[in-house]
């Protein structure tokens, strides 16, 4: 006898993966039988998590999505594209021109044989898009679980999200899945018509009026890294630091030279997955991802020099700007690539 044989099957791949830091989630998603696939609000710093993600479940990533100009953390769009080679997308109002794809409401995002749908919900920021695929919807920063977004910055304007909220969330089916950019309370999930009948700050009974009462009344605090992430976020995460990199930045020839003459107390320092490095890496050089080196800051600081690569070149730059903005100062940066150029320059490779 066959069990589970009505079992429904899973229409489309989903990850629901969460930052502990700033309470942020990020979204992949992918058609199981193409594997072509989108990824929605990543971080920079959680970057070699979902590279790693990506590759173990052999997903073709198309495409990187914001919902918005982040205030909390810095995007890893740019990088993404750098190693990847997707698009990467925002909502047309941010005006921001480092993106691939500005999106206008109701712009329509293919991956395999399904499609995910921008719905501009202006409000928190003036140019917030959500998401919709299948019977879910990615709400951002605008529809939280029992909660919404502060409009207290970025031109938030909370008769905007009001008007986001009632008239384009509100009006979808009520067994929608609602996944929130971020949480602060341990929930994962809710649905259209829960936060109709349960949302404290913005149910169906709540009018107008009361809403814009109470977020007048919020007193927040300012974003922590909000002066760091808004300007960084405007290029896709790709800091301005990295056009002033360490004046003894070097090229795979330099690197080959190093390498070969390099005395103890100089170390050649990999920044990518354990997964990259292992298929094949710089003779004798170390393995530290990005994400993990300020955590490593003390044994980083007892070299005399550091020569850092990846595979295109990003990696390694934001490893410079997170150390080098710690007060470090024996880092040198591969320039522009990587293990691009030195498979491309016939070097040798470790494995």
């Amino acid at each position: 006898m066959k069990l589970n044989q009505n079992k429904p099957q899973p229409i489309i791949g989903f990850r629901q993966l969460f930052d502990r830091e700033t309470y942020t989630f990020t979204y992949l998603l992918w058609d199981l039988d193409t594997k072509d696939g989108l990824i929605i609000d990543p971080l920079r710093d959680q970057f070699n998590r979902d590279f790693r993600l990506v590759y173990e479940l052999g997903i073709h990533l198309l495409y990187a999505l914001d919902t918005h100009i982040h205030a909390d953390h810095v995007t890893s769009l740019g990088i993404l594209r750098e190693e990847i080679g997707l698009q990467t997308a925002v909502g047309e109002p941010t005006g921001v021109s480092c993106a691939d794809l500005l999106l206008k409401d109701g712009d329509v995002i293919q991956f395999g044989k399904h499609k995910i749908i921008a719905l501009a919900t202006p409000g928190h920021t003036d140019a917030c898009t959500s998401f919709s695929v299948e019977n879910m919807v990615f709400t951002g920063d605008t529809l939280f679980i029992r909660g919404c977004g502060r409009t207290d910055f970025q031109q938030g304007d909370p008769a905007k999200l009001y008007k986001s909220i009632k008239e384009k969330l509100y009006t979808m089916p009520d067994e929608t899945l609602v996944y929130p950019g971020h949480d602060y309370k341990g929930e994962q999930v809710s649905t259209i018509g829960e936060e109709k009948l349960f949302n404290p700050r913005i149910s169906n009974k709540q009018s107008e009026a009361a809403f814009l009462e109470l977020m007048k009344a919020l007193h927040m605090k300012r974003p922590k890294h909000i002066d760091e992430a808004v300007p960084a976020n405007r290029a896709c995460g790709i800091s301005e630091d990295f056009g002033h990199l360490n004046e003894e930045v070097f090229d795979a020839h330099d690197l080959k030279r190093i390498n070969d003459d390099l005395s103890e107390n100089e170390v050649v320092m990999d920044c990518r997955t354990p997964k990259e490095y292992a298929v094949g890496h710089v003779p004798g050089s170390i393995n530290l991802p990005l994400g993990k080196e300020l955590e490593n800051i003390d044994e980083l600081q007892k070299w005399q020099k550091i020569y850092i690569y990846c595979h295109s070149g990003r990696r390694s730059q934001t490893v410079y700007i997170n150390l080098t903005n710690k007060g470090l100062k024996n880092v040198i940066c591969l320039r522009s690539s990587g293990m691009v150029d030195w498979i491309s320059s016939g070097y040798p490779v470790e494995i």
